[in-house]
């Protein structure tokens, strides 16, 4: 036979201590209001301590985290009071991970790009230097052109030329 559900005992005992949390976090002066729920160092409801409060053991920890009415129930009275919800290291990491995946992303298409930059660069040294090759191959064909117009026309004035190859 199946144990009872300890969840609803939990809850029950949830619902009272944040209560007691609200009316004290209401009590304060406006204005300079301090959050009652735990909290971490950097604005995060802090699980464990809340968990200790309401008298959970360690391995009870995760029901806090697992049970939707339980997590929801803390993230309702810590969104009143300015507190990151649990979970919110979750939602951050994973927004962290798409971030990183785009950097990296960009990196690497930054990377491609400059290969293909670097490559363009030396086909257009390897382009230019067959451009001045041909210039002087031109410059050379012309004047031998000129050589031989030169000597044509001596030879239609009836001289006689001598011709060496």
């Amino acid at each position: 036979m199946a144990r009872p559900s300890v969840i609803p005992a939990v809850r029950e005992r949830l619902e009272l201590y944040l209560e007691e949390l609200e009316t004290a976090y209401l009590s304060q002066p406006d204005g300079n209001r301090v959050a009652t729920i735990p909290a971490t160092s950097d604005g995060k409801v802090n699980v464990t301590a809340v968990a200790k409060a309401i008298g959970l053991t360690k391995g009870q920890v995760k029901y806090l985290h697992e049970h939707e009415e339980l997590y929801n129930l803390v993230n309702l009275f810590a969104e009143g009071q300015y507190l990151n919800p649990i979970g919110a290291r979750l939602l951050q990491e994973a927004g962290d991970k798409v971030l990183k995946a785009r950097m990296v992303r960009q990196a690497q298409s930054a990377n491609a790009s400059a290969q293909a930059a670097v490559e363009a660069q030396a086909a257009t040294g390897e382009l230019l230097e067959k451009l001045k090759d041909a210039v002087v191959e031109i410059e050379s064909l012309k004047a031998e052109n000129m050589r031989l117009k030169a000597q044509l026309d001596q030879i239609h004035s009836g001289l006689l030329v001598r011709v060496v190859d």
